[in-house]
């Protein structure tokens, strides 16, 4: 573990010094890519460059980096090494979220268009191959999870032109969990401790510690959970807390 840690610390470091095209053909040279020009990589332009969205929210060179490497950790071998791959992932959150807490874990194949209007609190999951669309502007909860390909989206299109779009914020709730393959769309408030269903298509707000399923989502029942301590519901990933903070001694 003690080549991950030097790796890491290194990483934190060219993060910390500011993610200039030096310091980013160097983190590439860490995770596997090496022999790329400053010329090339200062060329790279994603998707949300193209979009009306990129013209009136533009990357920064250095946000448009840390897009770049949050996508490229998971097509290198070190992208399926959880002890490098999820604290790494943590580095860029930190580094290009609006807001980022402690605790953040997010699993490969979660992808996002403008990580700079995401919002993240402590201990917030996202789980494999999930898709935010923060056009918009996407809050997270502490201790909210998403799962398996949820997908969020934070914007719509006209129906009669599709050029014309609009813009309406996603906020998931502390502590609310979203189940595998769900869908939730423009505006959407998932309450505190709520729950999504599997397979659901949330088009409402979703009050808080209330379970939701269906196509559209519809309540079904409060969620199971008394009391008032919302630490024993527990909302960790992995074994022991695993790249997690501990809110229980908070």
């Amino acid at each position: 573990m003690e080549i991950i840690d030097n790796m890491l610390a290194d990483v934190k470091r060219f993060f910390e010094q500011g993610l200039d095209t030096n310091n980013m053909l160097k983190v590439m040279e860490i995770i596997g890519f090496s022999g790329y020009s400053g010329e090339l990589i200062e060329s790279y332009r994603l998707w949300g460059d193209y979009l009306p969205k990129g013209e009136e929210c533009p990357y920064t060179q250095e946000q448009r980096y840390m897009h770049i490497l949050w996508e490229i950790i998971d097509k290198c071998p070190l992208g399926i090494n959880c002890a490098f791959a999820i604290p790494f992932r943590q580095i860029i959150a930190k580094h290009l979220f609006k807001s980022c807490g402690e605790g953040f874990l997010s699993n490969e194949g979660c992808r996002f268009n403008y990580g700079h209007l995401i919002e993240v609190g402590k201990n917030v999951t996202w789980n494999h191959c999930c898709y935010i669309d923060a056009k918009g502007g996407v809050k997270f909860g502490d201790s909210s999870m998403i799962t398996e390909y949820t997908k969020i989206f934070s914007h719509g299109h006209s129906e009669s032109d599709h050029v014309e779009r609009t813009y309406q914020g996603v906020e998931i709730g502390e502590y609310a969990k979203v189940y595998t393959n769900c869908t939730v769309l423009p505006g959407v408030r998932i309450g505190k401790g709520a729950i999504c269903a599997t397979g659901a298509i949330v088009t409402k707000d979703v009050e808080d510690f209330t379970l939701v399923a269906g196509i559209p989502a519809k309540p079904i029942r409060k969620r199971k959970f008394e009391g008032d301590d919302l630490t024993l519901l527990h909302h960790y990933t992995l074994s022991n807390n695993a790249f997690q903070v501990n809110l229980e001694n908070e």
